[in-house]
């Protein structure tokens, strides 16, 4: 799994804690449109640690979807699309 992939997933979902009520520890899937499925908690010391991951080519395509749900039962979900916009869904 590329490191920069896992930074800017972590660094989205920082993103998304300061703006809404979750708390950590987080677990995340995260699906690219050619199958490739990561699946990561994000720890309390808010480094992304994955659990499990299959890649196809070693790469995820857009459009991507990210399912977040934390400590407290709230669950987010967000879609990186092919232009690399990014659309939040609760």
């Amino acid at each position: 799994m590329n490191e920069g992939f896992e930074q800017f997933l972590a660094t989205i979902i920082e993103q998304w804690l300061d703006e809404h009520d979750m708390q950590l520890p987080l677990v995340v899937r995260t699906v690219g449109n050619n199958g490739s499925v990561l699946v990561a908690n994000f720890n309390e010391g808010a480094e992304l640690v994955s659990l499990t991951k299959h890649c196809e080519n070693d790469t995820f395509t857009l459009p991507m979807t990210i399912t977040v749900v934390s400590q407290n039962n709230r669950t987010a979900r967000f879609v990186i699309e092919r232009d690399g916009n990014i659309g939040w869904f609760h």
